[in-house]
């Protein structure tokens, strides 16, 4: 009887033991980096100057990697997306090829040693400029605008935007 009691206590030392054993607390050390999206260009605005109807002008100049510079000012890569905007005076949309009241835009990336112009891809609604740009990383590009064909709605001066947005690659 002695032994049976003695082995209950020693059993319940042990499951005490390994209770506290099996609770004892621990700390997790948790580091967190908030998801940062962000895209600037520079230059920020492009004076086409006079352009004849149907005419078109691109900001291209040899040896010159892009007019214009995308910088991913997030924390992450990301895909680059330019889109084409609203005119003012209203009046003129983006299309295809120049029409009445459509004009046409087109970026282009160059290749090294820069000393032929782009192929341009034209976009009516949105295009992918660049995607996996790497944080602090940047893309050279130029544009094309080819002005709508005679018979439009002419203004003095006629202003459209192209926007540039970033999304997580």
């Amino acid at each position: 009887m002695k032994r049976g009691l003695l082995l209950c206590l020693l059993c319940v030392a042990l499951f005490a033991f390994a209770s506290q054993v099996a609770f004892a607390a621990s700390d997790i050390s948790v580091t967190v980096t908030i998801q940062n999206l962000g895209v600037s260009v520079s230059p920020v605005s492009w004076g086409i100057g006079t352009v004849a109807a149907g005419a078109s002008k691109s900001t291209w100049s040899s040896s010159v990697a892009g007019h214009f510079t995308a910088t991913n000012t997030g924390n992450v890569a990301e895909s680059f997306t330019v889109s084409a905007g609203s005119t003012s005076p209203s009046g003129w949309s983006a299309g295809s090829s120049s029409a009445v009241n459509v004009y046409v835009i087109g970026f282009g990336k160059g290749t090294p040693a820069y000393t032929v112009e782009p192929s341009y891809t034209t976009f009516t609604g949105s295009g992918s400029l660049a995607s996996s740009v790497a944080a602090s990383s940047a893309v050279d590009f130029d544009l094309k605008f080819t002005a709508p064909a005679a018979g439009s709605t002419i203004s003095a001066q006629e202003t459209f935007s192209v926007s540039l947005s970033a999304a997580a690659a």
